[in-house]
């Protein structure tokens, strides 16, 4: 009688931790599924620039230089931009690509980019044009962490690069 109780209740345990991991995946993949970004979703390799100027067919082309494992990143692209679409009836800011520079602030290419793209931090948000020699930064957001700045300069910056008008605001 023993016996029998104890193998019911293991077979219990069992069925009970395999609902509890096909629970578990099916959360998962239900929260990767959900998109919560405003900006174009395809991510381009740092190397992969010159595709998005391809791609575009466009002179000025907006780079968001993002890594998905920064806080950071995924703050402004989550929360700041996404506040600032609410305020501007739902736009998405499509013209803007996202770059990966994942662990880039692990190396020289670091500064390689900050080089290139003439900035002093990461993330940011920048207007480039080619030319013969690589790119030209027209314009740039950078975020600075802890600044209460933040949302005001990137919505100047937006509205600077006509991606809305302040009129267009709730």
């Amino acid at each position: 009688m023993l016996k029998k109780i104890l193998k019911i209740a293991a077979i219990l345990v069992v069925l009970f931790s395999l609902l509890l991991i096909i629970s578990n995946f099916i959360s998962d993949y239900r929260l990767h599924k959900y998109n919560n970004s405003v900006v174009n979703e395809e991510v381009f390799p740092y190397n992969q620039i010159d595709s998005i100027f391809e791609k575009t067919n466009s002179d000025t082309i907006y780079v968001f230089l993002y890594d998905e494992d920064s806080d950071d990143c995924v703050y402004l692209d989550e929360v700041l931009l996404k506040e600032i679409s609410y305020e501007h009836n739902g736009i998405t800011f499509e013209n803007i690509y996202k770059v990966n520079y994942e662990q880039s602030y692990r190396s020289y290419i670091h500064q390689i980019i900050k080089n290139t793209f003439n900035i002093d931090s990461f993330p940011a948000i920048v207007a480039i044009t080619k030319t013969e020699d690589g790119y030209e930064k027209v314009d740039s957001f950078e975020y600075v962490v802890n600044s209460e700045e933040n949302l005001e300069n990137l919505e100047s910056f937006l509205e600077r690069n006509q991606f809305f008008e302040i009129s267009q605001k709730n």
